[in-house]
């Protein structure tokens, strides 16, 4: 399945998910130098440019207003949809502003409930969110991993293979069990039925 790579402002360190032939990329505002330095040409370049000063002198810009109701990796994802994409991978948006980081759970949220999936990863910590789905581990992953309830209640939540597990869970969004979690170097996975998760790991 081909995907869509968001490149946003922050430094990502050495890609550990690739743009192959077919994907579609789109860099958010001065995601567009952080494409460039990795040597990726993006498809669509997107954003107010706020972040990066001006617009970069390229065919294939969407220039946005800085006054507007989403943010530009946010509309970025939106382009994304569009094109029929909904395996999204996304740089350079974990860390940074909270505020910015927060919207970004926000937009996996809404990715995840629409049916599709978004990895974002940051230099030091990835996350996912899912909707009634399982997400897989593979026996390098390592370090801290931690799970969280979005919405309300998430039901039906199994952790195996990690440090701690867990069964047919139900996890309230005031719940924090699910933090500091660790991988075990063996195959894991967490699944929910009902409901949504936020997962956070360390990045290697």
């Amino acid at each position: 399945m081909s995907r869509c790579f968001v490149f946003g402002a922050l430094p990502v360190g050495a890609l550990c998910e690739s743009p192959q032939k077919g994907d579609l990329i789109i860099a958010a505002d001065k995601g567009y130098d952080v494409a460039l330095s990795l040597g990726l040409t993006p498809d669509l370049v997107v954003g107010d440019f706020d972040s990066r000063g001006e617009a970069p002198d390229v065919e294939n810009l969407v220039r946005l207003e800085v006054r507007k109701d989403d943010t530009d990796v946010g509309h970025a994802a939106e382009l994304g949809f569009e094109r029929g994409y909904s395996d999204f991978v996304v740089y350079g948006a974990v860390g940074g502003l909270l505020d910015h980081t927060f919207a970004n759970v926000a937009i996996a949220h809404d990715i995840a409930r629409r049916g599709g999936r978004a990895l974002f990863i940051g230099e030091e910590f990835c996350f996912t969110v899912l909707h009634n789905s399982v997400k897989e581990f593979s026996s390098r992953d390592n370090g801290r991993i931690s799970v969280f309830a979005l919405g309300d209640t998430a039901k039906g939540v199994t952790i195996r293979g990690l440090s701690y597990e867990a069964e047919n869970l139900t996890l309230r969004c005031t719940d924090h069990i699910g933090v500091s979690n660790a991988f075990i170097g063996k195959p894991s996975n967490i699944s929910v039925d009902d409901g949504d998760l936020l997962i956070v790991w360390e990045r290697e």
